[in-house]
């Protein structure tokens, strides 16, 4: 549930307070980086999601392009979505800025969420997602005449 006038601004990232410096990669330490004196190192932690997607289906009229796709990109980690071409790479790619709403026909129904925010949400401005999730294409003109 989305609250009231839900924006999609990020929260800040946590700043580091250590102040040692980690070890070079040709010194070699024992024992973990904290008894090293080097600071930890940051990793991403459960519930720091950018992404989460849940049950995402897109039709495209009556055809169901995508079925029940599921998948969490956690801050900090890259993500490849690698299949054959037709699979349904892009199509669910396009869903993470709601480039399908411009597609007559096209419907998602499932949850998307940007740092637990709806992107789908009644209250979000679809152009306000997509200037915070920005997109390159492989042609240049992402929306036809």
């Amino acid at each position: 549930m989305n609250p009231p006038n839900a924006t999609l601004t990020p929260p800040a990232p946590k700043q580091s307070s250590a102040s040692t410096t980690p070890p070079r990669l040709s010194t070699p330490t024992v024992g973990s980086p904290e008894q090293a004196g080097a600071a930890a190192p940051d990793r991403p932690s459960p519930g720091r999601s950018v992404f989460e997607v849940e049950d995402l289906s897109v039709y495209y009229g009556d055809y169901r392009a995508v079925r029940e796709v599921n998948l969490d990109i956690r801050r900090n980690e890259i993500a490849a979505f690698i299949g054959p071409s037709g699979c349904g790479k892009s199509t669910v790619l396009r869903c993470f800025n709601r480039m399908n709403d411009v597609i007559p026909g096209a419907r998602v129904e499932g949850d998307l969420r940007y740092h637990g925010i709806d992107v789908y949400g009644p209250k979000v401005e679809p152009v306000e997602v997509r200037r915070r999730i920005g997109m390159v294409f492989q042609k240049p003109n992402p929306f036809s005449k």
